[in-house]
């Protein structure tokens, strides 16, 4: 027996592609849309005993990323966790460990908030976990960089999965279209002058920190403060 596995859309006027659907079984492996992703755990939460009010299994499934093996794990562990009971939102709060994506989220907020204590003590403990403060600045660059994407997007009339589309061929790489989703709800209140302020600010400092300008701590915690007290 012979497999075959091939990645994206087969070309179907290719003679071999034409002998394969005429001759081979075939097997279409596709991402679940949302709808699907709900149904199939929704039955999955079911057969494992456990019961789940609608703004936990909201937050389970953004807590995994809507990714199906992040999911089927998270929930392994939930039940290993709470045993034949209800998992209340409080429990995925707790049970789950934030990932470095959601940490540095609320990092974000908490700037954009002027929360400065809070984002001074999230940082302090990402440096007691061995996270690199270039690392950090880069996620946070790629963060306002989507903002500022999906922004510009959708001023120009495109619909969210439109938007997906433009950016999946924009960066030569599918684009995660629950990114684009929590982009264009989280990026609302975010002025596009303050997004290439933050955008500049970011690519300086990463200049800065990779050139030895100065120590990367310091210049880490001046450019969350410059972030929290913009001149726009």
């Amino acid at each position: 027996r012979l497999i075959v596995i091939a990645e994206g859309k087969l070309d179907s006027k290719r003679r071999i592609v034409k002998l394969l659907k005429r001759d081979a079984q075939l097997l279409e492996a596709t991402e679940l849309k949302e709808q699907e992703l709900r149904a199939h755990f929704t039955e999955e939460i079911k057969s494992l005993g456990l019961a789940i009010d609608s703004q936990a299994f909201d937050q389970l499934l953004i807590k995994s990323g809507f990714d199906f093996s992040e999911i089927q794990k998270n929930l392994e562990f939930l039940k290993t966790y709470k045993g034949a009971s209800s998992i209340t939102i409080s429990d995925i709060e707790e049970a789950i460990p934030k990932t470095l994506q959601d940490n540095l989220f609320d990092l974000i907020q908490m700037i954009l908030k002027k929360e400065i204590d809070s984002a001074r003590s999230l940082v302090k403990d990402l440096r007691l976990q061995g996270e690199d403060e270039i690392k950090l600045l880069a996620i946070l660059l790629s963060q306002f960089r989507i903002y500022t994407q999906v922004k510009l997007l959708k001023q120009e009339g495109r619909t969210e999965s439109q938007i997906v589309s433009d950016l999946s061929e924009l960066t030569g790489r599918k684009v995660n279209p629950y990114q684009v989703k929590f982009a264009l709800r989280d990026s609302r209140g975010i002025s596009l002058a303050y997004l290439e302020q933050a955008i500049c600010l970011l690519i300086d400092t990463d200049f800065q920190m990779k050139s030895g300008t100065y120590e990367k701590d310091y210049l880490f915690d001046l450019a969350v403060l410059k972030l929290a007290n913009p001149s726009v």
